[in-house]
């Protein structure tokens, strides 16, 4: 899942970048002229969201070095005895 909402933050992203900028080669305009508070809003969510994003990643790593570290292969070897 936070790989899932990392690449849903990346989408949004950019997306972004093309409101912000506009993309002439797609004749795509730039919005945020029009729109300045709108993107203000849009860049800090997306800001807040890509900090939930690296919290949420980091939170799966500490997770699975628990996991593995309770079910490592090194304690199958010795069954108990």
């Amino acid at each position: 899942m936070a790989y899932l909402n990392v690449a849903a933050v990346g989408a949004a992203a950019q997306s972004a970048v093309f409101a912000k900028f506009g993309q002439t080669q797609l004749q795509w305009m730039v919005i945020c002229n029009m729109y300045g508070k709108f993107c203000n809003q849009v860049g800090e969510g997306i800001t807040v969201a890509l900090l939930v994003c690296i919290i949420m990643v980091v939170q799966s790593c500490i997770s699975a070095f628990g996991v593995f570290r309770l079910y490592g292969g090194n304690k199958s070897k010795n069954f108990g005895w």
